[in-house]
């Protein structure tokens, strides 16, 4: 049966990593430890520039206006009257653009 893992958080691989730099710059691991760690370093350090280009996407996008709750009065005042033929998806009015 295999065993799933879950996906740690920014903060626990950020954690994680401080400990590994705190290891490695001890000098009292052996070779082959250090060089696992470094590997495991080397894979958070990239999971987290993942994680934080990922935010900061997400928060692009929220800032330009791409992402705003949809509400009806400023639809209405954007030019989007839905008693127009047609609806407010510019079809038939069922709401799916067909």
């Amino acid at each position: 049966m295999t065993r799933k893992t879950r996906e740690l958080s920014f903060e626990e691989r950020l954690t994680r990593l401080q400990a590994i730099v705190s290891a490695l710059e001890s000098g009292e691991s052996p070779l082959e430890e250090s060089v696992a760690l470094y590997k495991e370093g080397l894979a958070h350090a990239k999971a987290c520039r993942g994680q934080l280009a990922k935010a900061r996407h997400e928060i692009e996008i929220y800032q330009n206006g791409a992402c705003q709750p949809f509400e009806p009065e400023s639809w209405a005042e954007a030019g989007g009257d839905e008693s127009r033929e047609g609806g407010p998806d510019g079809a038939d009015g069922n709401g799916y653009g067909l």
